[in-house]
């Protein structure tokens, strides 16, 4: 009977607009959750039956759902300030592991966890490749992890130093005398020091002593702590020398090529440091402004413009920094950087095929294809922005226009039902 059809029809109504309208509730309630891809919701007619007769025609037996997929459109990217925060700007999803295999998001909210992990909210690895002397991605996806992560200390092997030396500081007759400590400061005209590491990373003290011997001519005298280099703490052991001389405008004319200072500290590598007092410049006559880059003699006190030394002790792991490739760069405390980690992205045929687990997770699928693993900017993957993370996706304006139309579709479908309902009963009502 015709309108039992109804009936059955309109059911099939109410139910397909009422799974469309929780889909619509689910996008609306995550709104605000980062990296979230809204879903729609796309109907089909169920099979038609034929009527009494060609000329009845054809008479639909309703509707269905179709397909519920996700849209992976990009959503806004928000700046957080958290070095761990991170979002892909274009194509990809980030792989984080479990025992049963990958898992792919776009939900970049990644922390710290105890052990050194780079994980998801829910404690998920993040995958990323190792990489080589050069700097290239080797091997397969693992987890990120920075447990024990280090700067080894470099020896410092080259001192460069900008001072001036007081032109018109008295003679001292007798000469350095590096005897002692007390006797090479007394015999000195000006004094400085620097800090310089040996191979062990371990940090010591490097004593400069410049003795002005006459017109435009200075000795300079290197020396450490003796305790250093297994010699009794607090005595002078003298590692090099040599003579500076100065042109009358106060210019380096000359200086020892290399000057050096060769050292072995206690329990480390033998260690030669290069002493960079300048350019020198034996003719100022036709070189004018030059020889002026390092050691000076002028009228004017003396002192230490700058001094450096490329050494550096042992370091620690201070914090994390990503680039747009998602090289992970370990900062440390002893101001180096080292590069650790590469980000892995993952990409599919068809994205929107992909099982979502909830938390922001999907899974692949048959229908998915499998997935191919790279790095950002690579194969049309898209690029990493840091301290950032990609909000939901969803047009929360789209949203509402469509669940005021689906609930006029579901009430359009609930009046079918209760006309045909009134029909029903008059039928009945004529029987009787």
């Amino acid at each position: 009977m015709a309108i039992f059809g109804a009936l059955g029809t309109a059911r099939s109504g109410l139910v397909a607009t009422g799974a469309a309208l929780s889909v619509i509730g689910n996008n609306i309630a995550n709104v605000n959750t980062i990296g979230f891809k809204g879903s729609r919701t796309d109907f089909a007619d169920l099979l038609s039956a034929q009527g009494g007769g060609g000329s009845a025609g054809k008479i639909g037996l309703g509707t269905r759902i179709g397909r519920i997929s996700a849209s992976f459109t990009q959503g806004n990217i928000e700046s957080t300030g958290r070095p761990t925060d991170l979002a892909i700007e274009g194509n990809g999803f980030f792989v984080v592991g479990t025992r049963d295999g990958n898992l792919f998001t776009r939900a970049g909210n990644f922390r710290l966890d105890a052990d050194g992990n780079l994980v998801t909210n829910q404690g998920l690895a993040v995958q990323g490749f190792a990489l080589n002397d050069l700097e290239a991605p080797v091997g397969a996806p693992t987890n990120i992890t920075v447990t024990g992560s280090s700067s080894q200390p470099v020896p410092t092997t080259a001192i460069e130093m900008k001072a001036n030396l007081r032109a018109d500081v008295e003679l001292i007759p007798s000469g350095f005398d590096g005897t002692t400590f007390d006797t090479a400061y007394a015999t000195s005209n000006f004094t400085t020091s620097i800090n310089v590491f040996d191979s062990l990373g371990a940090k010591h003290t490097l004593n400069l002593f410049f003795t002005r011997t006459g017109a435009n001519t200075w000795d300079y005298n290197v020396g450490v702590d003796a305790g250093d280099t297994g010699g009794t703490p607090g005595e002078l052991t003298l590692l090099g020398n040599g003579q500076l001389v100065f042109n009358p405008d106060g210019s380096l004319n000359s200086a020892p090529s290399p000057a050096t200072a060769t050292v072995t500290f206690t329990g480390a590598s033998a260690q030669t440091i290069d002493l960079d007092f300048g350019t020198p410049n034996p003719d100022p006559i036709t070189n004018p402004g030059l020889g002026i880059d390092g050691i000076t003699q002028f009228a004017g006190p003396s002192a230490v413009g700058f001094q450096s030394q490329n050494g550096y002790g042992a370091g620690q792991l201070l914090s994390l920094e990503f680039s747009e490739a998602g090289i992970v760069t370990g900062v440390f405390d002893n101001g180096q950087t080292r590069p650790l980690f590469q980000l892995a992205l993952a990409n599919f045929t068809a994205p929107d095929a992909l099982t979502p687990l909830g938390n922001g997770l999907y899974r692949e699928s048959v229908d998915s294809g499998s997935p191919a693993i790279g790095t950002p900017g690579s194969g049309g993957l898209g690029a990493i922005v840091a301290g950032a993370v990609e909000l939901s996706n969803v047009a929360i304006a789209q949203e509402f226009i469509d669940l005021i139309s689906t609930q006029r579709s579901f009430q359009a479908n609930a009046r079918v039902i209760t006309s045909s309902d009134t029909l029903l009963n008059d039928l009945i009502n004529i029987v009787r």
